[in-house]
């Protein structure tokens, strides 16, 4: 395990919106606390009931955090990308476990930032705490919302929710629609609505033939105006 590079390009820090407020001399004084560590994909970085002792901030790659159901299907909670961070509330309540487990996607670099550097670092720069704050605030309306739509949406209606909302932030708009690629294999895909891999095939032929979409590649689609027409005339 190595301290990350103090080049401004290279500091872990600087990915990272609670520190990009930070002048370099701060950003280089993080760095010297952070830990840098590399994992291959399908790697378990922790599991639900171990012990929170580090924040994570994903340097490149992807992770998934998700619950485990009894009967071993996954519900994928969140997916980080490099400037993510997570295991941060758990570091603010003593003797605190992860509620959730975390596994990459990817080859992954993670840097790490114990609990007791992280609190010092909140303690010295008062404007950390408000970021964390503003991120948790947006962690916990999305988590609402993520909830609601779990629970009262079909699994169709999840899918066109994040077809849209994937395709605002993701997509190439074209002459034909929005071009959306998306770089998650389908079982993990499915895991994000809590179903399996057959039947998320199926919602996707479905959208297809009612004129929503068009599939271009296993990873490549179509948004068409006619799915962004349709939900807002349900909305």
């Amino acid at each position: 395990m190595d301290t990350c590079t103090t080049t401004q390009e290279h500091i872990c820090a600087s990915i990272v919106p609670i520190f990009k407020m930070l002048h370099l001399t701060e950003l280089q004084k993080i760095n010297t606390l952070i830990k840098k560590k590399n994992y291959e994909k399908g790697k378990i970085l922790f599991t639900k009931g171990d012990l929170a002792e580090h924040l994570y901030i994903v340097r490149f790659g992807r992770v998934k955090v998700y619950e485990m159901s009894e009967d071993g299907r996954q519900q994928i909670v969140r997916l980080l990308e490099p400037g993510d961070f997570f295991g941060e509330l758990a570091l603010f309540m003593d003797e605190q476990h992860y509620f959730l487990n975390a596994e990459t996607l990817d080859e992954t670099g993670i840097c790490l930032l114990s609990r007791d550097d992280l609190k010092m670092l909140m303690h010295q720069n008062p404007e950390i705490s408000t970021r964390i704050m503003q991120a948790l605030t947006e962690r916990l309306a999305y988590a609402e919302k993520f909830i609601s739509n779990l629970t009262l949406q079909t699994i169709e209606q999840r899918l066109i929710t994040w077809l849209l909302m994937m395709g605002e932030k993701e997509g190439v708009v074209t002459p034909q629609g929005i071009r959306l690629t998306i770089n998650l294999p389908r079982h993990e895909l499915a895991n994000v609505f809590g179903t399996t891999r057959e039947t998320l095939s199926r919602k996707f032929s479905k959208l297809q033939a009612d004129g929503f979409i068009t599939i271009l590649s296993p990873k490549q689609l179509l948004i068409l105006d006619k799915l962004r027409h349709h939900s807002t005339l349900e909305n």
